[in-house]
């Protein structure tokens, strides 16, 4: 049985964003028609009527909620994670679903695939993300989080600038920085190593992993990392970790996500190929223009069958 999914997409505040949002879940209604729900993410400070200019009207069940972050702090690293852990906040209430799937606005889904992270976290219980894995260790200085989780465990420290602007000053026992210092310990008794996270692009979290998320309080403060170097991905590893789920290591024998910070891991035809289903990013990087990405993957799904249309979630 296909494992029925909500989707989580964040949408800046550039209108370049909503066009490519539309693109996306054109993407994902093609492969996935009737099977999710969707959560989309404002992180506009005005607000807009996304629910009419990103899904427009029908069928599939849709929720828009407003990132908590209100334009504070760094929009592409914890700002986000705010905007990510309202969204799993809003999710967890649906009994009938099995996973989360997140997906930034320069991703595409370019296959069918539930059946395949249904079955993967039914055969893995304790696998709380799946995703393309990453580990970058302190020494990967200009892209690993392990210098700035270790000044997070730390029980005394001073951030001379935070993302919200200013100096902090970190006591590691008191306040949001004591709650942070307690994630971060709990997930390393857990056997989290300091620097791994799943691609940030693309990832999908078991439902049973959110619903512990819900139970040990770790969605009741989305600004909780505001102040925090972190970006969206190493916060979900740290809380889900802290729960007691791991972090997929390795691909699968058909790997879903072929996800990467910047561009494509490969060709569109061998992506294809290789069987992923959810890639990033399309974005313009190394020669390859989003452009053309977009109209190749477009081009296929013409011939497929138009799914469903969008409703609000009531």
């Amino acid at each position: 049985m296909d494992g029925r999914f909500a989707v989580i997409l964040p949408i800046g505040p550039a209108t370049e964003e909503v066009v490519r949002a539309r693109d996306l879940l054109d993407s994902l209604q093609t492969f996935e028609a009737g099977n999710y729900t969707l959560v989309l993410v404002d992180d506009h400070l005005q607000g807009r009527n996304l629910g009419q200019e990103v899904a427009g009207d029908g069928d599939i069940p849709c929720a828009v909620i407003t990132n908590p972050r209100r334009g504070r702090g760094d929009g592409w690293s914890s700002g986000a994670a705010a905007g990510t852990l309202a969204a799993l906040q809003a999710a967890a209430h649906l009994a009938d679903h099995d996973f989360v799937v997140k997906l930034d606005t320069d991703s595409l889904v370019i296959d069918t695939f539930s059946p395949r992270v249904a079955e993967q976290f039914r055969r893995r219980p304790e696998l709380g993300i799946m995703g393309a894995y990453q580990f970058s260790p302190a020494s990967d200085r200009d892209r690993s989080s392990a210098p700035a989780l270790e000044k997070l465990l730390r029980q005394w420290a001073v951030w001379r600038r935070t993302p919200l602007g200013g100096m902090s000053v970190q006591v590691g026992c008191l306040g949001r920085y004591g709650r942070i210092r307690n994630v971060v310990r709990r997930a390393l008794l857990n056997g989290y190593r300091l620097g791994e996270h799943c691609s940030g692009g693309g990832y999908a979290i078991s439902m049973r992993a959110v619903r512990a998320l819900k139970r040990e309080k770790y969605l009741d403060d989305p600004l909780l990392w505001l102040k925090t170097p972190l970006g969206e991905d190493t916060v979900l590893a740290l809380c889900v970790q802290a729960t007691g789920f791991l972090i997929q290591q390795g691909e699968t024998e058909r790997e879903v996500f072929g996800v990467k910070h910047l561009g494509l891991m490969a060709a569109p035809e061998q992506l294809i190929k290789r069987g992923y289903a959810i890639i990033h990013s399309v974005k313009d990087y190394n020669g390859c223009r989003e452009e053309q990405t977009r109209a190749y993957f477009k081009q296929l799904r013409s011939v497929a069958r138009p799914g469903a249309r969008f409703c609000k979630l009531r």
